[in-house]
C-alpha cells in the first residue's frame, strides 16, 4: 500500500507541474502513433489491451514479460515523401524488472534550398530522431510503473537542436484481466541546444493522458477510451475562435473498438474528434478522424496494418511487424 500511495503521489505532483505548462511546437513528431494498431483505434491510447513491443513507446508501463523477449518495427509512409516509424526491443533483468530500447524517427525528405535572391543553393534534408531507454517494474501483482529517458536529435536543413525528455506511466490490470487502466505523462523535458544559438528554448509537446480498455466477457470485443492533453484544457484555435465546452471535451478523447474473434486475429476502428475538426473543411475531409486496421499473428510473428486520415493531403498507412518468439532461449534460468 505504501508503494501504491507513493506512486499516486508522484503522479499527482507531475499533474500539478504540467498544469502550469503549455504545449510547444518543437519535436512534435514525438506525439505520432508508433504502431499500426494505435493508428487503427484512434491514436496514442494510454492503455492498450495488447502487450506487443510496438506499443511501449506510448506508455513505458506497457513493458511486461510478454514484451521482454521481442523485437518490433513500425513504418508509416505519408504524403510528400515523409516517412516516420519506430523500432523497439525488450529484455528482462531477472527479478529487477523489464527494460526496453527503442528508436522513433521521422524523415521529412529532401528539399531545394534557395537564398534570399531565389538562387538555388542545392538540396537539404530534414529529419528527427528520439532514442528511448525504458524500464518497468511491478509494484504489485496488478500494478506496473515505468519510465523512459529520451535523448532527441533534430536536424532541419542547416539547423540543429538537441533535447532530453522523460516519460512516466503506470498501468493497472483488474482482477479478471478484462479491465485495464493507465496514466502516462509524456515528453517532460526541454531543449539543451536550440536551432538558433541566440534563440529562446521552445517547449516540448508535453502530454498527460488517462485511459482504460475493457474486453467484454461474452463477446469478442475490446473497447478503449483515452483522455489526452489534460493539462492544456482549452483547445480553441485562438482567442477569437472559441469552441463550445462539449466540442472542447470531445477533442480530448480518443475512442477505439476491436473485434477479436480468435487469438491470432483482430480488426479495429477508431475515432479522433480533434483530428476530424482540425483536418476537415466544408468541401473535403469527410473521413478525417476515422481510422481502421487489422492484424494477424502466425507463429509468434505479428503483422498489423492501420489506416488513418490526418490531413487533406491524403491518408497514412502504417505497418507494424513484431516477433516475440525469443522467449524459449533468452529467458533467464533460475
Amino acid at each position: 500500500m505504501k508503494k501504491l500511495l507513493f506512486t499516486l503521489y508522484t503522479l499527482a505532483l507531475t499533474l500539478a507541474t504540467l498544469a502550469q505548462s503549455k504545449s510547444g511546437n518543437v519535436y512534435e513528431f514525438l506525439d505520432l502513433p508508433t504502431s499500426a494498431r494505435s493508428v487503427a483505434i484512434g491514436g496514442n491510447h494510454a492503455s492498450i489491451g495488447t502487450t506487443e513491443i510496438c506499443h511501449i513507446f506510448m506508455n513505458p508501463a506497457q513493458l511486461n514479460d510478454s514484451a521482454a523477449y521481442s523485437v518490433g518495427l513500425n513504418v508509416c509512409p505519408m504524403p510528400q515523401d515523409i516517412v516516420y516509424g519506430s523500432l523497439g526491443v525488450g529484455g528482462k533483468l531477472y527479478d529487477l524488472g523489464i527494460v526496453g530500447l527503442g528508436v522513433q524517427y521521422i524523415n521529412y525528405g529532401e528539399f531545394t534550398n534557395y537564398d534570399e535572391y531565389e538562387v538555388e543553393q542545392g538540396k537539404v534534408t530534414a529529419r528527427e530522431t528520439a532514442i528511448y531507454l525504458m524500464y518497468a517494474r511491478k509494484l504489485m501483482p496488478r500494478l506496473t510503473v515505468g519510465a523512459a529517458f529520451k535523448p532527441i536529435i533534430s536536424h532541419l536543413a542547416e539547423y540543429r537542436s538537441f533535447g532530453i525528455a522523460m516519460d512516466m506511466g503506470a498501468r493497472y490490470i483488474g482482477r479478471s484481466g478484462r479491465f485495464q487502466a493507465a496514466i502516462v505523462a509524456r515528453n517532460l523535458g526541454g531543449q539543451i541546444t536550440t536551432y538558433d544559438e541566440d534563440g529562446s528554448h521552445e517547449v516540448l509537446p508535453i502530454d498527460l493522458s488517462i485511459g482504460c480498455n475493457y474486453t467484454t466477457e461474452h463477446a469478442p470485443f475490446r473497447l478503449s477510451c483515452t483522455m489526452k492533453d489534460i493539462c492544456h484544457w482549452d483547445l480553441s484555435p485562438d482567442r477569437n475562435n472559441r469552441i463550445s465546452g462539449g466540442d472542447n471535451l470531445m477533442r480530448h478523447l480518443l475512442f477505439g473498438v476491436e473485434f477479436i474473434p480468435a487469438k491470432g486475429f483482430w480488426f479495429g476502428m477508431g475515432y479522433n474528434h480533434r483530428q476530424r475538426k482540425e483536418a476537415r473543411t466544408s468541401s473535403a475531409g469527410g473521413a478525417a478522424g476515422i481510422s481502421w486496421g487489422a492484424g494477424i499473428c502466425i507463429r509468434n510473428i505479428h503483422v498489423d496494418y492501420g489506416h488513418g486520415r490526418y490531413h487533406l493531403a491524403g491518408s497514412a498507412n502504417s505497418i507494424s511487424i513484431s516477433y516475440d518468439g525469443f522467449t524459449s532461449f533468452l529467458k533467464p534460468r533460475n
